[in-house]
């Protein structure tokens, strides 16, 4: 199962995490994929099998929204996947018309509604038989000729809600307030907004996120010393946010990962993604 992620254009770094590409075999053992909260709109476009999420089948193009909580897409055969994961504050930037995106969470969304339906069309078909280079290259100049920087220009802004989704457990909410010069609920209205997220909801997302990057790099860590590192004080609450976000407990989670690097010690070559810092 091919799995890659590619660094997006360097004007776009602070917008987009990574152009990632998946090429799998769907079968009856083997079905579905487990998507989880992660702060990021993903653009997707994908060929030969279709997904479906909740017996409804999604289109060749769509977006997933930013996720409160996990969801499963399904699919028989095989796919092959270009994706674009967008930083939570960022999506507007690249949409001709500003969406509301509280409306936006936990949604799958035609791209055809959000972009212009003859750019979806000639990308589709642009990449239905693209190499992987040639797949990469053309989705991003797909999201540099969609880019609009002048939609919201406060960069301090911008690097105070990454530097809350990067280090949730360093940066404080309260601090987070206090150094954009902004009243709480002023704080509040603004993050919601760029994001679709509470700044409450953002943080713990981020918070989650990084305790599954550690536990998949990391299967044989403590949960315990896992608690500690990253500011639970009891496993009930740790264990309760991270099962609402993953469908599984820390311990489930943990023991899958550890079955997955026992069976299959060579499955690294068949990734190749950018971890986060």
């Amino acid at each position: 199962m091919p799995y890659i992620e590619r660094k997006p254009p360097e004007k776009l770094a602070p917008y987009v995490k990574c152009i990632w590409y998946l090429n799998h075999r769907y079968n009856e053992w083997n079905h579905d994929e487990v998507l989880w909260p992660d702060g990021c709109y993903e653009l997707i476009f994908h060929f030969g099998s279709n997904y479906r999420v909740n017996n409804e089948q999604m289109e060749t193009s769509f977006l997933i929204g930013s996720l409160t909580r996990y969801h499963r897409l399904k699919s028989d055969g095989e796919i092959r996947l270009f994706g674009v994961r967008i930083k939570p504050w960022a999506l507007n930037y690249f949409l001709d018309q500003a969406v509301d995106l509280k409306k936006m969470k936990d949604t799958f969304v035609p791209l055809k509604y959000l972009f212009k339906e003859e750019d979806i069309k000639l990308m589709e078909s642009n990449l239905k038989e693209a190499s992987l280079e040639e797949g990469i290259k053309l989705v991003n100049r797909f999201i540099l000729d969609a880019f609009h920087p002048n939609y919201f220009t406060n960069n301090d802004f911008i690097q105070i809600l990454a530097d809350l989704f990067n280090r949730p457990v360093q940066v404080q909410l309260q601090d987070a307030i206090l150094m954009s010069n902004y009243s709480q609920r002023q704080f509040e209205r603004k993050v919601i907004e760029l994001t679709g997220l509470s700044p409450k909801k953002l943080s713990k997302v981020a918070r989650f996120n990084q305790v599954r990057l550690k536990l998949f790099f990391h299967p044989q860590t403590d949960l315990y010393d896992l608690m500690e590192e990253f500011g639970y004080y009891d496993y009930a609450h740790f264990s309760k946010d991270f099962k609402e976000c993953m469908g599984l407990t820390p311990k489930e989670y943990r023991n899958w990962m550890l079955e997955k690097v026992n069976n299959s010690p060579q499955k690294a070559k068949h990734v190749d993604f950018l971890q986060d810092e």
